[in-house]
C-alpha cells in the first residue's frame, strides 16, 4: 500500500514569457509525494498546460483531493487519459519509488551544450544570446508569431548574422502563423547563415497536417510539432498521419505516463526533442532520465529543451528534492 501527500507551488518569471498564446507571468502546479510501507518515498509533479490540451490546474487539484490517502499501486494505472499531467506526476513518482532499492545516486546532468536555451522574444534576443553562449549553450530557441512577420523576419536576420557559425537556432511559432507567413519563414530559414534546426509548430494543430502534405519537399528546413502532440493520444494520432516526416517536440510533464511515452517513441523510432513545460526540477529529472534512455537506444541526441531556469525568480534548480518539498 502507498500513501499520498500533495502540495501546491507557484513560481514567478523574471519577466513575462510572451508567446502566441499571450503573456505568461507565473508557473503553478502540484507536487506529490508517494510513500510505501517501508518508509521509502518519491516525488512527482503535476504541471498542467491547459492551452496545450491537458487538464486545468483546478481539475488536477480536484482529482488529487478525491484520491484516497492510502491505496494500492495498481490504482495509478487507472488514471484516465483526460488527465495526462496527473498521469505523469503519479506515474513518475511510482516509477521512481519502484526503482529506489536498485537506484544508485548520480550527479549526472546535461551539460549546457546539450541544452537548448530559450531566448527572450523580440529585440532582447540580440543581446541575450551572448551571455548564454558564454555559459556553454550552443542551441537557442526564439519565439515567433508574436509581432508582425516583417518585423520578426528582420530581427531573426540580425540574430542569425550575430550568432557564431556553429550555433543552431530553433524558431517556435506556438501555432501562431498563417500558411502564408509560414512559407515566408521557411524561405528565410533556408537562406540563413546559421543552421535553423527546425521551425516548431508553425500552424495550429487543426491546420498543420494538411499543410505538411501540401508543402512536403519544398524546403530544406525541417518542421517540428509541439502543440499537435502534447499528449500521448495526440502523438499516436499525428504519427498515423505523417509518420517520421517531422521532428516531435515532446513535453514529458504533460504527455502522460513516462513509461508509455518511452515505449511508443522507441517502438516507432521517432526523432524526438524532449522539452520543458516550465516544470520544476522534479519533473525535469524525470525528463532527463527519459532522454538518457532515448540516447542509449541510439536515437538522435538533439539538444534538450530544458534551458529555462534563468527565467525564474527563485533558485529551485540548486535545491535538493527534500529541500524543495520542505519549502512548499
Amino acid at each position: 500500500m502507498l500513501s499520498l501527500q500533495v502540495r501546491t507551488y507557484c513560481r514567478a518569471f523574471r519577466q513575462p514569457l510572451r508567446t502566441a498564446h499571450g503573456p505568461w507571468e507565473k508557473r503553478s502546479g502540484l507536487m506529490l509525494r508517494l510513500a510505501d510501507e517501508h518508509g521509502r518515498s518519491a516525488l512527482g509533479e503535476i504541471a498542467p498546460l491547459s492551452w496545450f490540451g491537458t487538464e486545468t490546474l483546478a481539475q488536477a487539484q480536484v482529482f488529487c483531493d478525491r484520491w484516497p490517502h492510502r491505496f494500492a499501486a495498481k490504482k495509478i494505472a487507472e488514471i484516465p487519459q483526460a488527465l495526462p499531467a496527473c498521469q505523469f506526476g503519479f506515474g513518475a513518482a511510482l516509477d521512481r519509488l519502484a526503482d529506489e532499492p536498485h537506484r544508485t545516486p548520480s550527479s549526472s546532468s546535461p551539460s549546457p551544450a546539450a541544452i537548448c536555451a530559450l531566448l527572450p522574444t523580440g529585440e532582447a534576443a540580440l543581446t541575450r544570446w551572448s551571455e548564454l553562449w558564454e555559459r556553454g549553450h550552443r542551441t537557442f530557441k526564439w519565439k515567433i508569431g508574436v509581432a508582425p512577420v516583417a518585423e520578426e523576419l528582420s530581427l531573426v536576420h540580425s540574430l542569425t548574422k550575430a550568432l557564431p557559425p556553429t550555433a543552431q537556432l530553433r524558431l517556435d511559432a506556438n501555432g501562431g502563423l498563417t500558411a502564408e507567413a509560414a512559407l515566408a519563414w521557411l524561405s528565410a530559414c533556408d537562406r540563413a547563415p546559421v543552421t535553423i534546426e527546425f521551425v516548431e509548430q508553425p500552424l495550429p494543430p487543426n491546420q498543420i497536417i494538411d499543410w505538411l502534405h501540401q508543402t512536403r519537399g519544398r524546403f530544406n528546413t525541417p518542421i517540428a510539432l509541439d502543440e499537435s502532440v502534447a499528449t500521448l493520444q495526440q502523438l499516436q494520432s499525428v504519427y498515423q498521419q505523417v509518420g517520421n516526416q517531422v521532428i516531435y517536440v515532446l513535453k514529458p510533464a504533460i504527455v502522460g505516463f513516462p513509461r508509455q511515452l518511452l515505449d511508443y517513441c522507441l517502438a516507432h523510432r521517432l526523432d524526438v526533442v524532449l522539452s520543458s513545460a516550465l516544470e520544476t526540477p522534479v519533473g525535469r529529472t524525470v525528463a532527463w532520465t527519459l532522454a538518457q534512455r532515448f540516447w542509449a537506444a541510439g536515437r538522435p541526441q538533439r539538444a534538450l529543451g530544458f534551458g529555462v531556469d534563468h527565467w525564474f525568480v527563485d533558485d529551485w534548480a540548486h535545491l535538493s528534492e527534500a529541500e524543495l518539498w520542505q519549502q512548499l
